[in-house]
């Protein structure tokens, strides 16, 4: 789950910046050739526009397979969910123990836990 303040869009944005700083520094680097960077940037628009988190992670995983040194961005974007949910995760256990509902909190760490 993506920040609430933070949508879609804003959140494919700063992966077009990241990708960009990707190609820049494997083109200074000579470790991409300017056609490479040319495919890895249409291949990138290919895969746009990104509907939800899910398909973001998807295409990231996509994009990751056809051009390896974009396995940051793919990282990046799965620790980031990764971390928001088990903070939402503790956050709702948090809420049902200050209730003294044991059972409810149990409960959201056994849901979090079968996610893996």
């Amino acid at each position: 789950m993506l920040n609430p303040a933070m949508d879609i869009k804003q959140e494919v944005k700063v992966v077009e910046g990241e990708l960009v700083e990707i190609i820049i520094q494997n083109l200074k680097n000579n470790k991409m050739s300017t056609e490479q960077a040319q495919k890895l940037a249409s291949d990138f628009l290919a895969v746009l526009p990104i509907t939800d988190q899910q398909d973001l992670l998807n295409k990231l995983k996509i994009l990751e397979e056809q051009h390896p040194e974009t396995e940051t961005l793919y990282v990046s974007e799965i620790t980031k969910i990764t971390n928001q949910k088990r903070d939402q995760t503790l956050l709702g256990m948090r809420k049902a123990i200050q209730k003294g509902d044991m059972n409810s909190a149990i409960a959201i760490a056994k849901s979090y836990s079968s996610g893996f």
